[in-house]
């Protein structure tokens, strides 16, 4: 029992520690509370990293958007650092960008990835890039979607990126990884190759992510953290609840991160968002994620990793479920077609021929019956 005495900066400390698995900062320095959106936010940096940028610790990921009277309201709040991807919209989410900051290019950073392939598809994949976003150069590149730590420490990898960075066409080059975040990195902290890691990480995950973050950033990589909002939903699906102030601020109160990249999609989002640069976390904030994770319970893979190694076949869940995701919580069809090209016709037929799911959800997910959901978006797209 909590004593009424406690004080309430040790009250959010330890109440968010047992309920939400992550550990808050040692110490909690509590300013105005964020009664309203607020136009002119207080602009709050952090260095990237040992990159030696500046970046706004609330970015934009640019991912779900395709309005580019958005990526204009973010750049007049100030914020200076946008994360796009080759694939994003089949090139057109880079296009956008490149469009929307023609002027504006020496006062931003961007951030862009490419797929592993031959160094001539790299290559080509990196060039195409310049010229979607009408830029010499691109100020971080990152592998996208790297899931096993060999491809973390990958020699010929980071050859190809050494090269780019000869050439002036890279500034600052590391991975974004949606799954097993804790082992690659750790992987990422000994090898010494990367200047940023793109991860999934909020409030959902565990403390063995948070200490990983911890690690990586303590060897100079500027962790950007992506799927901040664990899932996205609107309000609308969940009664009028709007935790989404609150998910990114608390993942804010790391230190170890440098930034955080919510998707967003409209110029309230975005207002929303800026707003919480300056913010504390509050006992209110708290109890919104505290409703928010009630709700997310049993309803969608917030890819916390705690299943990795549990499917007999060797199945990744992660990578089937995120289509649920894309669809229930993101509502974002296109995206659903896109990630689907990346799952495995093996990986498929593993799911369909078993009789029951022996993978055990952290977050009680009904696994068997989720999956059939990504089946049958599948058989429709």
């Amino acid at each position: 029992m909590l004593s009424k005495k406690m004080g309430r900066r040790k009250f959010i400390k330890t109440i968010s520690s047992t309920l939400l698995g992550i550990a808050a900062p040692n110490i909690l320095k509590v300013r105005s509370s964020l009664g309203k959106i607020e136009k002119t936010p207080n602009l709050e940096y952090r260095a990237l990293g040992k990159t030696g940028l500046k970046v706004t610790v609330v970015s934009m990921g640019v991912m779900n958007c395709s309005d580019p009277a958005v990526l204009l309201r973010a750049f007049d709040l100030g914020i200076n650092f946008y994360d796009t991807a080759d694939c994003y919209m089949h090139g057109h989410n880079e296009e956008m960008v490149g469009k929307a900051f023609e002027g504006k290019r020496q006062k931003i950073f961007i951030q862009t990835k490419v797929h592993a392939h031959d160094e001539k598809q790299m290559r080509a994949s990196v060039e195409r890039s310049l010229r979607r976003l009408r830029s010499d150069y691109i100020d971080v590149l990152v592998w996208h979607g790297h899931s096993s730590p060999e491809e973390v420490s990958n020699a010929s990898l980071f050859e190809f990126m050494s090269k780019m960075e000869k050439e002036g066409k890279v500034r600052f080059s590391g991975f974004s990884a949606h799954s097993k975040m804790a082992p690659l990195l750790r992987e990422a902290a000994k090898s010494n190759l990367h200047d940023v890691a793109l991860v999934s990480y909020n409030f959902t995950h565990s403390k063995d992510l948070k200490e990983a973050v911890a690690l990586a950033a303590k060897s100079g990589i500027g962790i950007v953290a992506m799927k901040t909002q664990a899932g996205g939903y609107k309000k609308e699906k969940m009664g009028g609840l709007s935790p989404h102030q609150a998910a990114l601020k608390y993942i804010l109160m790391d230190q170890n991160v440098s930034a955080a990249v919510p998707g967003v999609t409209t110029i309230e989002q975005i207002e929303e968002c800026a707003a919480v640069m300056g913010a504390s976390f509050s006992k209110k904030n708290l109890n919104e994620l505290k409703q928010y994770q009630s709700f997310l319970q049993g309803r969608i893979c917030t890819m916390c990793g705690g299943c990795i190694g549990e499917c007999p076949y060797g199945v990744f869940r992660s990578d089937l479920l995120r289509v649920v995701m894309y669809h229930d919580g993101y509502e974002n069809d296109s995206l659903v077609r896109e990630s689907l090209g990346g799952i495995t016709k093996q990986h498929l037929q593993a799911c369909t021929e078993c009789s029951s799911c022996s993978v055990v959800c952290r977050r009680e997910l009904d696994m068997k019956a989720q999956i059939k959901l990504a089946q049958e978006f599948i058989v429709r797209s």
